[in-house]
Order: structure tokens, then sequence, then C-alpha cells
């Protein structure tokens, strides 16, 4: 094998491992809300805050961190962040305090906003059109996995033997990420004729937002953090409300989005051939209000889980069409275009816990789960025939 077909064999793998890195320190928190409140004495939604705190600077290093990549290269940055994200959580790990481990969460996040969106942006690069999906598909499974086997494990290992092993295997999983990524990925180009300025920022974000279908795409993708993500960190006090469980039933019922979203990485080969993309977001939208009415009126936790299982399969219709429509905004400009799609999700993801918490605390569980239920149930089929309508238009 040539040396060019060694490096291209290498990239999505490496690509995935490095995306693995920042999906297992985004999600391995949400089960351990209830561990760490008791093991920190903070109250339970101080330690949901955590998630937030991970999400928040994600989302807000979107906007330096995308103009960065492609001015300097998309490789240059992932390597960067892959590596802080490590040092990050290794912090983590050893964090005494509840501020400590805050401020780590917080690091780690605005370290993890570099890897995803230039992993996505160098895939829509490498690839063409009409194996793009499929690419990012693949891609994503890696963001599954870690939900199913990095959530589950850590509501397991957390009940069992506490919130600090949890992190150390996380922080294990960031060092391999950023291995594989500064030894496999090549060393960027960039574009040597430019430097870092504001106008050069502002500019390519014009390029993206000429593109009608860029307020969809982010909008779309910042209600899915607020109604979807925002309850995550609430499943196992919710649970334990109802006397049906705790961190590893949490644990469970959260990866089993992923679960769902796997399912989804083995069929859209097949389901490409019948439905259109405007098909898997309104079929998405709907699917995904299992979960949070099973939560709500369902005293069973294993049929909770399956109920989460089919909200997998509609989140990954909803948002792999989401991501596949990002990539491809601003083909001149596109880490720029796929920051501002992660900017908008995890923005959604920080303030959801605080918001869904509010109507916890004054609407109590089943109206607020009917409420966010509700937006995602509509949010699919809206989008579609908004895209559907620029589409025709276009045409």
């Amino acid at each position: 094998m040539s040396p060019a077909a060694r490096a291209s064999a290498l990239l999505l793998p490496s690509l995935c491992l490095a995306g693995l890195a920042a999906n297992v320190s985004g999600r391995t928190m949400e089960p351990l809300v209830t561990v760490v409140s008791a093991d920190l004495s903070v109250s339970i939604a101080s330690a949901a805050l955590l998630t937030s705190a991970y999400a928040l600077p994600f989302a807000l290093g979107q906007p330096l961190l995308g103009p960065f990549g492609d001015i300097y290269g998309k490789s240059f940055v992932l390597k960067i962040s892959v590596s802080v994200l490590a040092c990050a959580l290794l912090l983590a790990a050893i964090a005494p305090t509840f501020e400590l481990l805050a401020l780590a969460r917080f690091c780690a996040g605005f370290a993890a906003g570099g890897v995803v969106p230039a992993c996505m942006a160098t895939i829509g690069d490498a690839y063409p059109p009409e194996r793009r999906q499929v690419a990012i598909s693949t891609f994503v499974t890696m963001g599954l996995l870690a939900q199913v086997f990095a959530t589950s494990a850590s509501g397991l290992v957390g009940a069992a033997l506490g919130w600090r092993y949890v992190l150390w295997g996380t922080a294990a999983i960031g060092l391999t990420g950023a291995a594989a990524s500064v030894s496999a990925l090549p060393r960027s180009a960039g574009k040597r004729d430019q430097r870092f300025s504001v106008g050069l920022v502002w500019s390519n974000y014009r390029l993206v937002f000429r593109n009608p279908k860029a307020i969809l795409c982010y909008t779309t993708v910042f209600l899915e953090g607020v109604a979807l993500y925002g309850i995550m960190p609430y499943v196992g006090a919710i649970l334990r409300l109802h006397r049906l469980g705790g961190a590893r039933e949490a644990g469970i019922i959260i990866g089993a989005i992923g679960v769902g979203g796997l399912l989804y990485v083995s069929l859209v080969s097949a389901l490409l051939k019948r439905w259109t993309r405007r098909h898997f977001m309104a079929a998405g939208g709907l699917l995904m209000v299992a979960g949070p009415l099973a939560l709500a009126f369902v005293d069973h936790w294993p049929t909770i889980a399956a109920a989460f299982a089919i909200t997998g399969v509609g989140f990954m219709l909803l948002h792999n069409s989401i991501q596949t429509e990002a990539v491809d905004l601003a083909p001149s400009a596109r880490q720029s275009a796929y920051s501002l799609h992660a900017f908008s999700f995890f923005t959604g993801q920080a303030f959801g816990p605080p918001l869904f918490g509010f109507n916890l605390s004054h609407l109590g569980a089943a109206p607020a789960l009917m409420l966010s239920g509700a937006v995602l149930a509509a949010t699919g089929p809206v989008m579609s025939r908004l895209f559907r309508r620029i589409d025709d238009t276009a045409q």
C-alpha cells in the first residue's frame, strides 16, 4: 500500500478516535449527577450544571475555533484541541473540590469544541457528496458507541465504585484520541496567504449565512439540544423520585439513545434508497418524543430504556440529516459552517438543563417532559417542510 493510500485509510479511524474522546467526555457526567451531588455535598441542581459547564464553553468557543481551522488548517486545530482535552480530563479526575471539577469540565468543553467540528469539516473535504452522509454516519457511530457504552458504564461504575473511576477512564480515552490524532493525521496546509482577523471571521460567517438553509440548520439543532439533552441530567433524579432506580438505570436509559443511533447507522444506506432527507427529518422529530413520554408515564425502567432507543433512531434521522446539510452550507468555509452548527447544538445543551430544571420544579415531572416532547415532535416535520420549500424555490 502506498503512503498516500495508507494515509487515506487511516484518516477516518483517526478522526473517529478523536471524536470518541470528545463524545465520551461530554456524555459520562449525566448519569453521575446524583453520585457527585452526594460525594461533594452539593445540590442535585448544582451537580446537573456540570453538563452545562461542558456544553457552554464548547458552544462559545466555536465562533473562534471554526475560522481558525479554515485559516490555519483543520488538522492543526484538531491536534491541539484533542491534546488539551486529554489534559483537562486528567485534571477533572483528580479534582479535590466541586469548583475545580467544574473548571476542568469548562476547559474540557472548550477544547472539545475544536475536535468535533474539525473532524466533520475534514470528512466534508475528503468525501464526495454521494459518500458523505455514510462517512458522517460512520464518524457519528463512535459518538453513539460513547453514548451506549460510556454512559451505561458511567452509571454502573459510578454507582459501584464512585465517579472518579469513571473520569479516570474518560481521561485514558482522551489520551488515546490525542495519540491517534497527533501520529496519524497529516500536517495542515492552511491558507498561507491569510492571517486571522475579525474581518476574515465575519467574511466567513457572511458566506455561510448567504445560504438560506443556515438558519434552519442552526435552529433545528438548538431545539434538539434544549428539548432532548436538557432532560438527561435529571433522568436519575426522576427515576429515584418514582422509585425506579438511580445512577445505574439512568446510565442504561441514556445509553439506549446510542443503541437507537447504532440501529440507524446500520440502516442508513438502505433508507437513503427509499427516503429523501426531508422524510428523515419529519420522521425523526416524531420518533424522538417516545423517550420523554415514557419517562413521564411508564413505571418500568427497561421499557423506558426501549423508548429511549426509539428516541435515538429519531434523533439520528433528524440530526444526521442536518449535519449533512451543515457541512455543505459553504464549502470554502466548511469548518466555520460546522462550528456554527456545534455552537447552536451545544448552546441548546447548555441552556437545556437549567430550563428543564425550572420546568421540573414549577410544573412537575410529567408536564415538563411532555413540553420537551412536544418541542421535539414539532421540530422535525416543521423543519422538513421549510427545507423542502427552499429546495423547491431553488429549482
